[in-house]
């Protein structure tokens, strides 16, 4: 029997394959398979004209495909991807991406030389289509200056940045690339030209503990500064990612008006102390959801530490989140992985609807990054990009891992 599925799925996808080679201008019909509607599977035909989904029957039907009633979701994201740019194993990790099915990147952290390497691999047919940030907007010596800085100075392991500190502070090649200081409104009108002219896809600033340490080394902008960049950011129609460590950070920037938190207070705790700081109040999550802002949260990064009460509290937010309908969205923020660490994590924690889950990752998340593309759902109009499942991942959401094939734009990719 398995032998069988398997050759019938080989024969599906070469048959697939076969046909989109030929021209992608042409008419498909898909039929026979359980399409997601946002919430869960109907079943259905849907077709390809002319490179986007259509519900109506053209005159003309050039090929047929049966899909054996299998699962079909939109393709997936990664609001926060860290494992590209600036990255040697980065065509690696693009097809490992590609694989996972997910099409829609963006990168919040970067330096040109990063960006540049990857480029050419990057928004074609059969890759990934990934925005850039360029380098965070912060203030002097702060967050994620040691980062770059680091690195630049010959200091590569993150454990000796402290203890030679007083000799990587003084360096500044980095300065303009990986990171921007902006700490008085001068600072800001002599930079933004020079960001704007390394032609960022979204703005990336680091909100820090702001109301005790805003403009201090290793934090973040005051929020003076942050509001200024976040109106010269819109004014340039560019879209800004705020990262955040408590919830006073939060309800800042959302007073801001910013577009995207790129996490959530609390992703890297281990535990100790209260986590009161950390805890977002009813009213800002009910802000949050009337204002549609894109929420990562990034609490993979505490699963080398996640005990009990660590992984209480971030069932709970996530639990609060959904209650609340906040718009949130998957990132991972993982130098060497993909998204797939932050979703096996809400997966380890339990309790969490794979229906909502689901959305998260094929809905929320593609349009969080591509707002203006139609994109995240299965509607007449939308682009003609989607996965086909060989099991349903409302069932156990690991099952988008069970790919059957992909189709980008009206086109079968391997």
């Amino acid at each position: 029997m398995l032998m069988k599925k398997i050759f019938y799925l080989f024969i599906l996808v070469v048959f697939a394959q076969a046909i989109h080679a030929q021209s992608t201008s042409k008419n498909y019909e898909y039929r026979n398979a359980s399409w997601y509607n946002g919430k869960d599977f109907t079943n259905g035909t849907w077709y390809i004209v002319n490179g986007t989904l259509s519900k109506k029957a053209p005159a003309k039907i050039d090929s047929v495909v049966d899909l054996l009633g299998r699962w079909v979701i939109p393709p997936m994201g990664d609001v926060f991807s860290a494992s590209v740019a600036d990255n040697p194993a980065a065509s690696s990790t693009l097809k490992l991406y590609l694989d996972e099915g997910v099409f829609y990147l963006q990168v919040l952290s970067n330096t040109q030389e990063g960006r540049t390497a990857v480029q050419s691999m990057v928004n074609t047919a059969k890759t990934p289509d990934v925005l850039f940030a360029n380098g965070g907007i912060t203030c002097s010596l702060g967050y994620p200056f040691l980062k770059y800085e680091g690195p630049a100075q010959g200091v590569k392991n993150p454990q000796q940045w402290t203890a030679k500190y007083d000799q990587i502070k003084t360096g500044n090649k980095m300065l303009g690339n990986g990171y921007w200081f902006v700490d008085n409104k001068t600072a800001l009108e002599a930079n933004w030209t020079k960001i704007k002219a390394q032609k960022p896809d979204v703005i990336s600033i680091y909100l820090l503990d702001v109301q005790k340490n805003g403009g201090k080394a290793g934090k973040g902008l005051t929020e003076d500064m942050a509001k200024l960049v976040v109106k010269k950011a819109h004014k340039s129609d560019l879209r800004v990612f705020a990262h955040v460590e408590t919830a006073e950070d939060v309800a800042l920037a959302i007073k801001l008006g910013v577009d995207g938190l790129a996490n959530l207070p609390g992703h890297n705790w281990d535990g100790s102390g209260d986590a009161k700081q950390y805890t977002l109040s009813d009213d800002d999550l009910k802000k949050l959801a009337k204002k549609k802002i894109p929420v990562a949260t990034l609490f993979s990064h505490a699963q080398g530490n996640a005990n009990a009460a660590v992984q209480e509290f971030h069932l709970k937010t996530i639990k609060r989140l959904f209650d609340q309908n906040v718009n949130l969205v998957l990132g991972s923020d993982d130098p060497q992985r993909t998204g797939r660490v932050e979703l096996n994590y809400w997966f380890n924690l339990g309790g969490l609807g794979y229906d909502k889950l689901l959305k998260v990752m094929c809905e929320n998340t593609p349009r969080a990054i591509f707002p203006k593309r139609k994109i995240g759902k299965i509607e007449d109009g939308y682009e003609a990009s989607f996965i086909v499942l060989s099991d349903n991942p409302l069932v156990n959401i690991l099952k988008i891992r069970a790919i059957s094939f992909k189709v980008k734009n009206g086109k079968v990719i391997n």
